[in-house]
């Protein structure tokens, strides 16, 4: 019983640390967007440090799946190179460049849009559906 609560634990974990992540760097992009008009300089280390955890939780994610289902790769290539351009325009951001958290929080939605659906293939794919 231990060992199959311990063994689901990691998965769980880096799913958590994954979206809890996401959610820090879009939500701070998203309030420096429309409340504060710029991003303090405080948040770029809290940001730097999500996308790091982003980056580690989901490549474990990605290395710990055991199939893939079909469309799965594509919608998957597409979030990656979304998740890219955020990460780029965080680390590239300048003070004043609204349109640089406008590119954020657009393929920041973008990115949980296709993640809901890579979660409803994979998910179809575990029910034969």
């Amino acid at each position: 019983m231990y060992t199959r609560v311990m063994d689901a634990a990691l998965p769980v974990l880096m799913r958590w640390l994954h979206i809890v992540s996401a959610i820090v760097l879009l939500g701070g992009s998203f309030y420096a967007l429309v409340v504060s008009g710029d991003l303090a300089a405080k948040f770029k280390p809290v940001a730097y440090t999500a996308i790091g955890v982003i980056l580690v939780s989901g490549l474990y994610n990605f290395l710990s799946k055991s199939s893939f289902p079909p469309h799965y790769q594509a919608w998957f290539g597409v979030k990656i190179l979304l998740a890219l351009h955020v990460f780029a325009a965080m680390f590239l951001y300048k003070e004043g460049k609204r349109r640089s958290l406008i590119g954020i929080v657009i393929s920041g939605a973008l990115i949980v849009a296709i993640s809901a659906v890579l979660r409803s293939i994979t998910l179809a794919s575990l029910t034969g559906q």
